[in-house]
Formats: structure tokens, sequence, C-alpha cells
């Protein structure tokens, strides 16, 4: 009877092991900053500074660090304060591209419309302009593989 109880033991720890051993899909994502109008100087000495309407592009590289399958992941950016979305700049690999000018709450891709009462007191639907992106979100079609990686891109600019 008592070997009954000790194979069961080693057996569950077995199984609790190869359980806890298993990490499942992980997206780890890297975010890189890229100035885009770099001055020569800047360049040389290695120190970058950003002034109003310099260009600035983002590149975040999703990898699955786990160790299954990651299906449809979604990756969302918030705008930083003190930038601009820049129209039309977002990209990504197999990727549908959303945009909230909401704080995050809602999303849609673009043009994005809200809704404001004119003068008259009537609800007009409008065409949201880029400056007032708050988030974008790249939500990726398909799978992603352990080890496999995605990269998704968007500009901004530095207000004035």
């Amino acid at each position: 009877m008592q070997y009954k109880i000790i194979g069961f033991i080693v057996f569950s720890i077995m199984l609790l092991g190869s359980v806890l051993g298993q990490t499942g899909p992980k997206l780890d994502i890297t975010i890189t900053e890229e100035k885009i109008n770099i001055s020569e100087e800047e360049r040389t000495n290695g120190v970058t500074s950003y002034a109003p309407l310099d260009t600035i592009l983002y590149t975040l590289t999703s990898t699955n660090i786990g160790d299954a399958l990651m299906t449809n992941p979604v990756i969302t950016d918030p705008i930083p304060a003190g930038v601009s979305y820049v129209l039309d700049s977002a990209e990504g690999q197999n990727s549908t591209i959303l945009f909230s000018i909401d704080g995050g709450k809602s999303y849609a891709v673009w043009p994005v419309y809200y809704s404001v009462r004119n003068a008259r007191g009537i609800i007009v639907r409008k065409v949201a302009s880029a400056e007032m992106v708050t988030h974008v979100r790249w939500e990726i079609r398909g799978k992603l593989e352990p080890g496999a990686v995605n990269i998704s891109k968007l500009k901004v600019v530095v207000k004035s």
C-alpha cells in the first residue's frame, strides 16, 4: 500500500512540474524611437534633443517568447504627452490598425468619427484629426508561433 502512495506522489510532482514548466504564449514588446529629422551634429555627437515639429518613429517589436502558439495578439500603444500622431504613419505586419480618440475606451479604423452638437443644437458627425489620437492598436491577424516576431510602427511629431 505504501508503494502506491509514493507512486501517486511522484506522478503528481511530475505532472505539476510539467504544468508549471509550461509558460504558454508570452508577448515581449520592445519599443525603440528614432528621430527622423536628426541633424548631422546630433548624429556625430550621439546626443539627440527634441524640439517642436521634430518627427519621431516608434518601432514596436513584439516577440512571442513563450513556448505556445499565440492567437490574434493585440498591441496597444498610448501616444505620449507632448506629441501628436502623424496621419497615415501607423503600419504593422498582418495587422488591423485601430485608433482611439477617447483615452483608449473605444477603437475604430481610420477615419475615426465623433459627434458634436453644433450652434443650432443639431448633433453633427465629424472626422477626428490626427492630433486627437490618444492610442493606436494593432490587432495581429492569425497566429504568432513561439519565437515569432511582429513589427509595428508609427510616427509622432513634437507639439509646438
